[in-house]
């Protein structure tokens, strides 16, 4: 289904609606329905081969022995790092999505923690991933979040992709929880306050705004 036929189907349902059918933010069942209707999960050949390309453009260009994924959503690309001997581990807040991988991954169900607010203790990283996450998380639970990244997990680089497009779709991007939309220079900025450097000379071919963030306390290496 595209955009325009989901968000009909939301009005028919209610679907981010209250009863008196004022907009409100999507719960966590419609949020993981509603990507897989829209064809964001491994259920999708064209959504498998996005990230078993990226996987591979990971392990080529990166040469990392672990990872960690800060909004892991179904865990496709979760898997395609495990299947590629990378000691991938993701988190994430929705227990539908995490449910999801457990069904169709059960080989690497531990990789994938439950945990909406990363308030878990993770180990040091070689690389961290968020992929179309922060655009979802106020200025607050950043600075908790990068606070954590840079004091415990030590990645030597972040790669990162955040869409700069709010949507034309009237209150969409309320529904679907855009509620931090930044323009790039603006997250350059952001990362720069906890010691990242964007990495101009390589760019993650998985949007087009995606970039990679050095570790500035570790050096370029």
């Amino acid at each position: 289904m595209n955009l325009d036929q989901i968000i009909e189907k939301n009005k028919l349902l209610g679907r981010g609606y209250h009863p008196d059918g004022q907009p409100r933010a999507l719960t966590a069942q419609e949020f993981f329905e509603i990507s897989h209707e829209a064809g964001w999960n491994q259920f999708n050949p064209e959504y498998r081969q996005l990230f078993e390309h990226f996987a591979y453009w990971v392990r080529i260009n990166l040469n990392i022995l672990s990872s960690l994924e800060i909004g892991a959503g179904p865990g496709y690309f979760l898997y395609c790092l495990n299947r590629l001997g990378i000691n991938a581990k993701g988190v994430d807040g929705n227990a539908y999505s995490r449910a999801l991988f457990q069904k169709c991954h059960p080989e690497y169900a531990q990789q994938y923690e439950l945990d909406p607010l990363f308030t878990g203790n993770y180990a040091r990283t070689d690389t961290l991933f968020s992929i179309e996450v922060f655009e979802h998380i106020d200025d607050a639970g950043l600075d908790a979040i990068m606070k954590k990244v840079r004091e415990d997990v030590v990645p030597r680089c972040i790669v990162f992709s955040s869409t700069p497009h709010t949507d034309p779709h009237p209150n969409w991007d309320m529904q679907w929880g855009h509620i931090n939309i930044k323009q790039p220079e603006q997250w350059d900025n952001f990362f720069a306050g906890y010691g990242f450097e964007r990495q101009v000379n390589l760019k993650p071919p998985i949007t087009e705004w995606a970039a990679i963030y050095r570790n500035t306390r570790m050096g370029h290496t």
